[in-house]
């Protein structure tokens, strides 16, 4: 269960109503929703521990800002931004997949230039909102700039929507869900690398 404060109410909601609040723009209200939880040992990242964390996620529109919109793109987008990553061109761009270190094992990544960064790492460790060294040294590699472009898979566009929303209320812009995920990269392929 999760709790959720508005207007000085607590409401317990079930983990799909917190999804369900975070996805509706919000235009005159701030909501703030914390989650208690307990990882274990979470392979992708250098520490593996068991910790319990407390995130608290803030998101208002801050008056006529409306929260910046999520571009969604398909296999051949996909394909044209990983040649482009791989390339070295454009140079503000990551792909991260927020799928689990064993999912990503089973099928292999898209692609060498992918990073890894589980959901609930992204959510638990509040990630985003992370200073950039201790980012880099939780996760493996650099923190993105808030003018880099992240684009974000999963298995199947749903993990990865919910990672760009994260990202969304700590202040990043230039988002992009790739929709189709690992079930439609290696469909028929088998899994492995493109």
């Amino acid at each position: 269960m999760t709790t959720l404060a508005h207007r000085g109410m607590r409401l317990l909601l079930p983990p799909l109503m917190l999804r369900l609040s975070l996805i509706r723009p919000i235009h005159t209200h701030a909501f703030v929703a914390s989650t208690t939880q307990s990882l274990y040992n979470i392979p992708c990242m250098n520490k593996p521990q068991r910790i319990t964390t407390t995130t608290e996620l803030r998101f208002s529109s801050g008056g006529n800002a409306p929260p910046p919109q999520i571009s969604r793109i398909n296999k051949d987008q996909m394909s044209q931004v990983l040649k482009g990553v791989e390339d070295g061109n454009p140079e503000n761009v990551i792909v991260i997949d927020v799928r689990n270190v064993d999912e990503i094992a089973d099928t292999g990544k898209l692609s060498d230039v992918v990073e890894t960064l589980p959901l609930p790492a992204i959510a638990n460790y509040g990630a985003f909102n992370m200073e950039a060294d201790d980012f880099e040294e939780q996760f493996g590699f650099e923190k993105p700039t808030p003018d880099c472009t992240i684009v974000f898979t999963c298995k199947s566009g749903i993990r990865s929507n919910q990672a760009a929303q994260f990202a969304a209320m700590a202040g990043y812009t230039n988002l992009v869900n790739y929709m189709g995920g690992a079930n439609e990269w290696f469909a028929g392929s088998g899994g492995g690398q493109w």
